[in-house]
C-alpha cells in the first residue's frame, strides 16, 4: 500500500472517531457521566452559596439575592449544557427547568427590591413562589439520583 493511501486511511479513521466527540457542540452522556458531571456542578454551586451570609435586616435582602443569583447562574448554565441520555432526558429537563424557575423567581424579587418594593413583602412572596419550584426540582433530582443538586 502506498504511503499516501495509508495516511489517507488514517486521517479518515481519525475523522470518524473525532466527529461524534466534536458533534454539534455536545454529545449525549451516559447515566454515570451525567451524574458525575452534574454532581460536580452542583457541589461547586453549594460551596458558593454556603459562603453567602444570611441577612439580618430587611434592607440586606437585595445584596443577599444578588450574591445568590451570581452563585447559581453558572450552575444553571452548566447544567443546561449537559446532554442527558434518553432514559433520563425527561426528568433531567424537568429538574433543570424547575431550577431555572427558582432562579427566575430570585431575579424577579431582586428586580422588585431594586424598584423599591417592601422587602418583607417581597421575601414572603418569594418564599411562596419558590416552594413549588423547589419541590419540583427536589423531586426530579431525587428521581435522577442526584442528591447534590437537590439544594437542601
Amino acid at each position: 500500500m502506498r504511503l499516501s493511501r495509508r495516511l489517507g486511511l488514517v486521517a479518515a479513521a481519525l475523522l470518524m472517531v473525532a466527529m461524534p466527540v466534536a458533534g454539534c457542540g455536545s454529545h449525549t452522556l451516559t447515566d454515570s457521566q451525567l451524574r458525575t458531571r452534574a454532581t460536580r456542578i452542583c457541589k461547586l454551586a453549594t460551596r458558593r452559596t454556603d459562603r453567602i451570609t444570611t441577612p439580618t435586616a430587611p434592607g440586606q435582602g437585595a445584596a443577599f439575592l444578588s450574591r445568590g443569583i451570581a452563585a447559581l447562574t453558572p450552575e444553571l448554565t452548566a447544567l443546561q449544557r449537559l446532554s442527558a441520555p434518553d432514559d433520563m432526558s425527561g426528568d433531567y429537563r424537568d429538574a433543570v427547568d424547575a431550577t431555572g424557575a427558582e432562579l427566575t423567581a430570585l431575579r424577579s424579587t431582586l428586580k422588585g427590591l431594586r424598584a423599591g418594593n417592601d422587602p418583607v413583602v417581597a421575601i414572603k412572596t418569594l418564599q411562596q413562589e419558590l416552594t413549588p419550584a423547589e419541590a419540583r426540582a427536589s423531586s426530579a433530582w431525587t428521581t435522577l439520583e442526584l442528591p447534590a443538586c437537590r439544594g437542601d
